[in-house]
């Protein structure tokens, strides 16, 4: 077993983490503790769930919650689009790096619910 933070899912979710970062940084003082704050968190959650995962012998709940947080990372960010907090290119690399761990979580799922009991 690979150690997490050599997974490929691990580098997009710290490159989530590091962008997340950058965009609320700029948001208004007056969402940047809530709003900001929350996305942050929601960033460094989808890392500890990629570690439990990797770790977990039953991988499926993990990666479940690790999709429904992205989802979560995902709607806020479309706020801050629509609000105007950040800019579409901002969006835009943000929304490439979420599909991108959607896409490996969900591959992560399938192959674990079919790969033989170790």
């Amino acid at each position: 077993m690979a150690m997490h933070t050599d997974l490929p899912i691990h580098k997009v979710a710290f490159d989530l983490l590091s962008l997340a970062t950058d965009v609320t940084r700029n948001i208004p003082r007056d969402f940047k503790a809530g709003l900001g704050a929350k996305v942050r968190d929601e960033c460094i959650e989808v890392m500890v769930l990629i570690a439990r995962a990797n770790a977990a012998r039953e991988k499926q709940q993990h990666l479940s919650v690790l999709v429904e947080r992205v989802q979560v990372i995902e709607f806020l960010l479309r706020l801050f689009k629509e609000k105007r907090f950040i800019s579409v290119k901002q969006h835009a690399a943000a929304i490439q790096l979420t599909a991108s761990i959607g896409k490996q979580a969900n591959a992560w799922k399938r192959y674990t619910a079919t790969a033989p009991a170790t």
